[in-house]
């Protein structure tokens, strides 16, 4: 799980999110141990000051001066408490889901993929990380379902350089690993939330994937581009990736977009909100989740330049910040995604979100495996809308 600005800007915290989530985990740990240091001095109260006066028993006792008038002093003021997070109420898509699964060890995925379209649903998308033998069997059940894999021993690239020759290397070594099922992989992903951090990083990326599309499409490949983290890119990054002409690229050669969206503790938190520079404010959109409607609707529907979006990573991660909620997040998984779900339902150029992630974590706050049976329930009850 995967900032708006650099760290010595001033924002409020609740909007620090383009902070990758690995980044934010790190400072909470130093954070905490910082925490604990303090607590462990405050209860050694025993030790002296150093200005203490050490009075012997035997010395002879002294008056008192007379305490020179003070002035009463302002109490520092009383910080505000917020709120516990509560539950939210149900909002439901009026379609049949998007919903789909990211795994990286396969578990219970294929049998769960198979009870649904043995019930008459539909799992609209699959990833694979790694173990791409699950899209094989997925496929032999579900061959509708669209199949992202990413092989994940080639995922960062350093933004400097020819990103062509850049493209060329990470290429070279991906093709190598995906040719084995090049038949049952649909796209797939080349880097990891690289985020460049600036407008002219980005377009190095940019000009990087349009290499990477003409490597890719020489071999038969098509692929889900760029990858992004959840909160990255700025509205300003994607004026300029756009105006590289990327889009307009990708749809000649049938490639398609991955974002990664999360938020905590609620996936609908930041919803309404507004990115920096955006010159027209709507509602209707996320900071988090929902994010991608900042490129759609402000970019690539006006330019008609609208390729297919893949959410391939999506949940709930405490790594992006926020308030702990005062019941275990598992009792409102499923009602989260159901109100994601229902704003993916809306954009018809939204493929599906893949729910990270079966396996291959041993996080309390993914490996959804036991909540797989509600899931299932959820997904046939939607499946004739």
């Amino acid at each position: 799980m995967k900032p708006i600005t650099s760290d010595t800007e001033a924002r409020p915290a609740e909007l620090q999110i383009r902070l990758k989530r690995r980044a934010f985990l790190k400072r909470l740990l130093g954070a905490t141990a910082a925490l604990l240091g303090g607590n462990f001095l405050a209860a050694c109260g025993n030790t002296v000051r150093e200005d203490a006066t050490v009075t012997s028993p035997m010395a002879s006792p002294t008056a008192a001066p007379s305490p020179a008038p003070t002035s009463t002093p302002t109490p520092p003021p009383t910080e505000t408490p917020r709120p516990t997070p509560t539950e939210l109420p149900w909002v439901y898509p009026n379609g049949p889901s998007k919903l789909g699964l990211h795994t990286v060890s396969p578990n219970g995925a294929f049998p769960f993929v198979r009870s649904i379209t043995e019930a008459g649903g539909r799992i609209r998308l699959m990833k694979a990380v790694g173990n791409f033998g699950i899209l094989r069997e997925v496929k032999s059940v579900s061959p509708q379902t669209v199949t992202i894999g990413r092989w994940p021993y080639v995922e960062a690239v350093d933004i400097s350089g020819d990103p062509a020759q850049a493209a060329e290397r990470v290429l070279r070594q991906h093709m190598e690993a995906w040719q084995y099922e090049r038949d049952v992989v649909d796209y797939w992903e080349v880097l990891n939330e690289v985020d460049p951090g600036s407008p002219e990083g980005h377009v190095w990326l940019a000009r990087f994937y349009w290499a990477a599309m003409e490597l890719a499409e020489a071999q038969g490949y098509r692929l889900a581009l760029f990858s992004y983290s959840t909160g990255v890119p700025e509205w300003a990054d994607w004026a300029a990736i756009v105006e590289t002409g990327i889009f307009a690229r990708a749809a000649q050669g049938g490639h398609i977009l991955a974002l990664h969206e999360y938020d905590w503790p609620f996936l609908r938190l930041h919803w309404g909100g507004s990115l920096p520079g955006q010159p027209i404010y709507d509602p209707d959109r996320g900071v988090l989740a929902g994010r991608y409607r900042h490129l759609y609707r402000d970019f690539l529907i006006p330019r008609g330049e609208v390729i297919p979006l893949a959410i391939t990573e999506c949940g709930l991660d405490p790594g992006v910040g926020g308030q702990e909620p005062d019941f275990p997040w598992q009792r409102h998984w499923l009602k989260e995604l159901a109100w994601y779900d229902s704003k993916l339902v809306e954009d018809d150029y939204v493929i599906g979100a893949a729910i990270f992630t079966l396996g291959g974590t041993d996080s309390r706050y993914f490996d959804y495996e036991n909540l797989l049976p509600d899931l299932r329930e959820y997904l046939l009850r939607l499946k004739d809308l």
